[in-house]
């Protein structure tokens, strides 16, 4: 009987520490699946010289980004896009914000679709996504890529005006819009069906207090370490009555007015884009000049793009081991 008492001990004592250093192992990886950027104040100008819309609804610091925070655990993952000024609702959409727009770009490399449906053909050279047969509802292999080809896309969704750079394309786009997700669904199938398998729409937006905030499934970003991921924050203005080429974006033009932006062009070049993450996302004084650089155009005389704005991606800085 003694014996049998020992070696029961003994097994429970096993187990338990063997428990003990999964645990152990476990916890810094679970403490790793954070991200957080930061961004100056001020600097929600756009390229360098947008002006606000004139009516008061979109009251000063309204589009000025100060921090973006991507928390993993478990199967979700928490977004938090934080704002100089308190959001507002005045448009009664529910959502508890109104004029903002937020396109998170996430590059994490995944080899599987956002969402399950028909994979969509991308046209070859224009920086977008071949989705194949490989998507997370149709259990196939992935396809290989041709030598050179370039993953993810390198233009970003319509009614931005923006592009990305080669070494920057992105894989994810998660939108975060005071609309409901049933409308911006229909507005990706209408507008940006090439990329739909890409952009993730939560469930439910939330705006409180200064942050815009969303919870989406882990697995609609794919697998892999967030951690090791690059981001890009665009922020525009919602527009729930947009151009029919436009997926709710509100547009920049010369002049301001009522509900336009200023400071821009009256034409389709100027990036309809008011603050973006710049430089490391440390939200140093230096990084407004860098989003400046980024967010430059050039026009052709007929107002048609002759260089779009060109976007890179930040990414965490980590400590070398």
């Amino acid at each position: 009987m003694g014996n049998g008492c020992c070696k029961l001990r003994t097994a429970a004592l096993a187990i338990v520490l063997a428990m003990g250093l999964a645990l152990a192992a476990a916890t810094p990886a679970a403490l790793a699946q954070k991200v957080s950027f930061k961004d100056p104040k001020d600097d929600d100008n756009g390229p360098g010289k947008y002006t606000y819309p004139t009516d008061p609804v979109y009251k000063p610091g309204s589009f000025d980004m100060t921090g973006f925070t991507l928390k993993a655990h478990g199967d979700k993952v928490d977004l938090d896009v934080e704002m100089a000024a308190k959001l507002d609702d005045p448009w009664k959409t529910g959502s508890g914000f109104s004029v903002q727009m937020v396109f998170i770009f996430v590059q994490t490399r995944a080899e599987t679709k956002a969402a399950g449906g028909k994979p969509e053909a991308a046209k070859a050279g224009a920086g977008e996504k071949k989705s194949g047969a490989h998507g997370a509802a149709g259990g196939g292999k992935a396809a290989a890529k041709p030598a050179g080809e370039q993953h993810g896309f390198t233009q970003g969704l319509p009614g931005l005006q923006v592009q990305f750079a080669p070494d920057d394309a992105w894989d994810r786009c998660i939108i975060l819009s005071p609309e409901p997700a049933s409308r911006v669904r229909a507005e990706v199938e209408a507008k940006a069906a090439a990329m739909k398998d890409a952009i993730v729409i939560p469930a439910r937006v939330k705006g409180s207090g200064h942050a815009i905030s969303a919870t989406v499934d882990r697995k609609a970003l794919g697998s892999g370490d967030p951690t090791d991921w690059a981001y890009q924050v665009v922020i525009a203005s919602s527009d729930p009555y947009p151009a029919a080429d436009s997926l709710l974006v509100r547009k920049v033009v010369e002049t301001e007015s009522q509900h336009r932006f200023g400071g821009g062009s009256d034409g389709d070049c100027g990036p309809n884009v008011l603050d973006v993450l710049a430089g490391d996302g440390k939200g140093e004084p230096g990084e407004a000049a860098k989003q400046h650089e980024m967010l430059q155009y050039e026009c052709n005389p007929d107002n048609t793009p002759k260089k779009l704005a060109t976007l890179k991606l930040v990414r965490l800085e980590k400590d070398e081991d």
